[in-house]
């Protein structure tokens, strides 16, 4: 079940109840355009949470709850990183026999109560539910009943929004006030009181407090609002928002932001981020690389090239770019200089088997099946090889007169784990002239399933369903072809065709007629007027 949408159509708290009570494993994502949220579900159930910009501080929170010393978490952290980074904090400490499940997953439930917290407070926003996905790399997860965790959060919403109005803007830099030692002893601090007053430090603001706090958003400032009143803390200037961005490393911010925009397909919010690493950063390979993808994505060719040629220019020995420069050129016609920047892509990385079969596609799409062999002959038989060398092999085969070799290639793509529109659309092409419609129905539909604008699939579907006299679904492909804006004047015409079959005079009239406005000289269509107007004078 997808499920999209905005806070302005349907609030948080009812989207979360939809997924709880439909029992629905997946994941939320929720933004509001400036921070990036994910709520995963495990059969109705919330099992894990997190936010892009706020780091995991699950050693600060442990050590704050006096679960382990500060040796213990320097030791964990250490071994983490001797490993590459590979394994979780948590997994670690749990195999140092330094902390337990329960530990661990208490941890878990506050992370994700902190989280819906800060979500629940949004006030526009847009979500979207990924069926199926799990959280990678995460090997504790809880079960929380969402309507419970609602009720929880909602009553801290309120709490929040009273205490909010008494706190300094997210700013204001907070100071410690000098209090002799015997004064600051009798108000009897607890350890994380003791915690955030150590954060205070003449530098930070109130929003870098909060941030590297290990005690969550909420905790710390209702500890901090406590710590104003016992005088302990006074409010100082106020830092530049562009200070403390910076603090803040925007730049990284701006990139998990926009990698995922663009995993959830939020091509314009994507862009946006990337551009304004761009505005810091003009020669940030990463950021140009990836305002290429998007414009790619978005079929904008010539925006694509031009900051693919940016990135290039940053970092003139990354084949990916120049092979994805050539994608973009080939899209805009361009043939002879997207083969430049593939064979550019196989020079620099011969070992790159994806701009060698993009070569190969185009010199097979210019009838040089020769060439086209000849590169693909030229890949490492022991390399994996991309689906792409498959099925191109299948089209060399098919133009070697060899149609079972072709088929028998394409049905081993189409039984690999990721399914290709194209490799169904020819499998289908292929049961169709052997006589198997059924079977041809089938994979054009699959197909479509995948590609749902693809107009050479669409028009084979139709013909097959022309050819079998099968009317009702052949007015529904043309419709279909119609609001996408793929019919050509001979679709439109068949379409009229179909619809006085059909006993439907006025439809066919009136396709008829937008016929003669695409081709204003079709005799046959003009005769078809002419007789109805005839008998329409006749009755």
């Amino acid at each position: 079940m997808a499920i999209k949408g905005s806070f302005k159509e349907v609030s948080l708290p009812d989207v979360l109840q939809l997924l709880a009570v439909g029992r629905k494993t997946g994941c939320l994502k929720v933004t509001d355009g400036s921070n990036f949220g994910s709520i995963y579900f495990a059969e109705g159930k919330i099992c894990f949470a997190n936010l892009l910009n706020r780091p995991d501080r699950l050693g600060d929170r442990l050590f704050s709850r006096g679960l382990i010393t500060s040796q213990n978490l320097q030791d964990a952290l250490a071994l983490q990183q001797q490993e590459g980074g590979t394994r979780r904090l948590g997994g670690i400490l749990l195999e140092m026999g330094l902390i337990r499940q329960p530990d661990i997953e208490s941890d878990v439930s506050g992370q994700i109560e902190d989280t819906i917290f800060y979500l629940l407070r949004w006030p526009d926003g847009e979500f979207f539910f990924e069926p199926d996905s799990l959280p990678e790399g995460e090997t504790i997860l809880v079960s929380l009943d969402a309507m419970n965790l609602l009720l929880e959060e909602a009553r801290r919403v309120d709490e929040w929004r009273t205490l909010e109005k008494k706190l300094p803007t997210p700013q204001t830099v907070l100071e410690r006030v000098m209090m002799e030692v015997q004064k600051q002893d009798e108000l009897n601090l607890n350890g994380e009181e003791k915690q955030v007053l150590s954060l205070v430090d003449g530098y930070r603001s109130l929003a870098e407090i909060m941030e590297t706090s290990a005690l969550g958003e909420f905790s710390t400032s209702k500890i901090i609002y406590g710590l104003l009143l016992a005088g302990l803390v006074k409010r100082g200037s106020e830092k530049s928002k562009q200070a403390a961005s910076w603090n803040l490393n925007i730049i990284e911010d701006h990139r998990n932001l926009g990698m995922a925009f663009y995993r959830t397909q939020m091509f314009d919010e994507a862009l946006r981020e990337y551009r304004r690493i761009i505005e810091i950063r003009p020669d940030h390979y990463e950021a140009r690389f990836y305002l290429g993808l998007i414009h790619f994505r978005k079929g904008e060719y010539a925006e694509s090239a031009t900051e693919f040629l940016e990135a290039i220019a940053v970092e003139p020995k990354r084949a990916v770019a120049y092979n994805n420069l050539g994608l973009s050129l080939e899209m805009m016609g361009e043939r002879d200089d997207a083969a430049r920047q593939y064979r550019r892509a196989t020079e620099l990385a011969p070992e790159y088997a994806l701009p060698r079969a993009n070569l190969a596609l185009l010199l097979c799409a210019d009838g040089e099946i020769e060439s086209a062999r000849e590169q693909l002959n030229r890949l490492d038989p022991a390399a994996p090889r991309p689906d792409l060398v498959t099925f191109l092999s299948g089209l060399i085969a098919l133009k070697d007169n060899d149609p079972e070799q072709a088929l028998k290639l394409w049905v081993s793509i189409e039984n690999s784990s990721k399914s290709n529109h194209a490799v169904q659309n020819n499998i289908g092409a292929m049961m169709q002239a052997k006589g198997q419609d059924e079977e041809a129905e089938r994979y054009y539909s699959a197909a479509l399933k995948a590609r749902p604008n693809d107009r050479t699939v669409l028009r084979n579907l139709l013909e097959l369903y022309y050819q079998n006299g099968m009317a009702s679904q052949s007015v529904e492909t043309l419709n279909r072809m119609a609001e996408l804006e793929l019919l050509e004047p001979q679709d439109m015409s068949r379409l009229g065709n179909l619809y006085l079959k059909q006993g439907q005079k006025e439809l066919a009239v009136q396709w008829w007629r937008k016929t003669l406005e695409a081709d204003p000289e079709n005799q046959m269509v003009k005769r078809n007027l002419s007789l109805m107007d005839k008998n329409a004078f006749a009755k």
